[in-house]
């Protein structure tokens, strides 16, 4: 018989492994911007290129969840992310390279929203937070996994064979997912009101509000993640896989933000869900402020230390807002509800890399861009401070 901890351990291998080639592709993005001869502002901008899937998909998708169901929807992400990934080993030129890399983040637009769906569906209110915040767990624990194998493997390889190596490991989990998933007994059949409930959710005024805080969340947390490795080779002089190794060292204390951000939601704060995004969005604005005071001295130590804390609070707020927006919509329309927040703090993803590197290359450093970055953390912190949360239902 298959119980609750199987089919989160499932979504777990499915989101983690899901991510390890997308989130993986920054690591090695000094090989691409070699090979394909790119700008700094391209080479930062594939994973920007990846979320315009989900900013296209995600709403759409978790509408497919609340209609079509989550087992469908789960699978059929899977093999459209791996798809999109095995055509981008063989992008010849920059454009053809964003063109699939939004292909395959339609897969992941499928995805996310319906294993939040999944999980929320297999465990009781009282311990969503936690479950959600393990599940969101995979993105940077995929991305640690990426950042610490793609490097490697693409100067073992190629950077093509690597980005093929990825795609066939998520190929193995959509099939696991096929023969494995099953919605728990009891739960309501898919809604046939699917056009009243996607009407119902873009019309609640809570759930906009939550989503635009977490654009600026989003693409703080996004520029972080794009142009670290970049950052640290350019203005600290650090080796590619040493630099490498600090962003799989923020992707882990990530992992470890999503899991004990939800445990504080559960049980410090009672079910409420503003206080642990306040205090995530604090600490990525003062370490938003301290890399930019970074250069060729920093030492190791202080470089691991922006890392852990950056990581643990600019990625580990992503389970607690899945949660506040799925509980702000209600069961039936959960999926929808958590595909708006994906759809709109996707964008951030989109066009936080770009407009970062446009600024880095306009004003000839970092520093500035960097320290803009902490004050877009305190205008989302004013948007999330009007949201009204609901009483938890036990």
């Amino acid at each position: 018989m298959i119980g609750r901890f199987t089919i989160l351990g499932l979504i777990l291998a499915a989101q983690t492994l899901a991510n390890i080639g997308p989130l993986g592709i920054p690591a090695i993005a000094k090989l691409i911007r070699e090979d394909l001869g790119l700008t700094l502002t391209q080479a930062g901008s594939f994973l920007s290129a990846y979320y315009i899937g989900p900013i296209l998909m995600s709403m759409p998708a978790g509408t497919m969840a609340d209609h079509w169901g989550i087992k469908r929807t789960l699978v059929l992400g899977q093999i459209v992310i791996a798809a999109g990934l095995l055509a981008v080993s063989a992008a010849g030129s920059y454009p053809t390279l964003i063109v699939l890399m939004i292909v395959a983040g339609f897969g992941y637009g499928m995805l996310n929203p319906t294993s939040t769906k999944a999980v929320m569906a297999w465990f009781p209110p009282a311990q969503r937070a936690t479950v959600i915040g393990l599940k969101q767990v995979g993105l940077p624990f995929g991305g640690a996994l990426g950042a610490a194998l793609m490097p490697a493997l693409a100067l073992a390889v190629g950077w093509r064979l690597a980005v093929v190596t990825s795609a066939l490991v998520i190929l193995s989990t959509a099939v696991a997912s096929l023969l494995i998933y099953r919605d728990p007994a009891g739960l309501p059949p898919p809604t046939t009101g699917a056009r009243t409930a996607f009407r119902a959710v873009l019309l609640t005024r809570d759930l906009w509000l939550v989503a635009i805080a977490t654009l600026m969340f989003a693409g703080v947390q996004t520029v972080f993640m794009a142009f670290l490795v970049l950052y640290l080779t350019d203005v600290a002089a650090l080796p590619l896989l040493a630099a490498g190794r600090y962003l799989a060292l923020a992707q882990v204390a990530g992992m470890a933000g999503r899991i004990i951000f939800g445990v504080l939601s559960d049980r410090t704060f009672g079910g409420r869900r503003r206080m642990p995004l306040a205090l995530a969005g604090i600490g990525s604005a003062l370490c938003s402020v301290a890399i930019a005071m970074i250069g060729p001295n920093t030492g190791a130590l202080t470089l691991a230390l922006i890392a852990l804390v950056f990581g643990f609070c600019g990625i580990g707020w992503n389970g607690v807002q899945h949660t506040l927006m799925a509980e702000l919509a209600g069961a039936r329309s959960a999926g929808t509800a958590v595909g708006l927040g994906l759809a709109v703090s996707s964008l951030g993803v989109t066009l936080g890399p770009p407009i970062f590197g446009w600024c880095v290359e306009r004003v000839g450093s970092y520093r500035g861009p960097w320290i803009g970055l902490a004050g877009l953390m305190l205008v989302a912190l004013a948007v999330l401070a009007t949201v009204r949360e609901r009483p938890r239902m036990t």
